[in-house]
């Protein structure tokens, strides 16, 4: 039988106001990864470390601007205001 991470508590929620009505609003992130890494090891996964979010947004920034030096992305001089307030459509009049 598999492992059950929640206490009864947690499952059934608070006898005094009625019983849980599902997953908790805001999931707590810091358990889910720490599960994570645990459900990783015990299935012979390495185990990699989350990487900082400062991180991620440099790695982030550096292949948009890769893309746009290839030309791979279009960058336009066009303000806000210039463009078309809906997108191309496939419809025809």
């Amino acid at each position: 039988m598999a492992h059950h991470h929640k206490t009864n508590k947690e499952v059934e929620g608070n006898p005094d106001r009625g019983h849980g009505r599902g997953m908790p609003l805001r999931p707590d992130e810091e358990r889910l990864e720490e599960r994570t890494r645990e459900d990783e090891r015990d299935v012979g996964l390495p185990v990699r470390e989350p990487e900082s979010p400062e991180r991620v947004y440099e790695q982030e920034r550096t292949e948009i601007d890769r893309q746009v030096d290839r030309g791979e992305v279009e960058t336009g001089d066009v303000t806000r205001k210039e463009r078309d307030p809906f997108p191309p459509s496939d419809y025809d009049d």
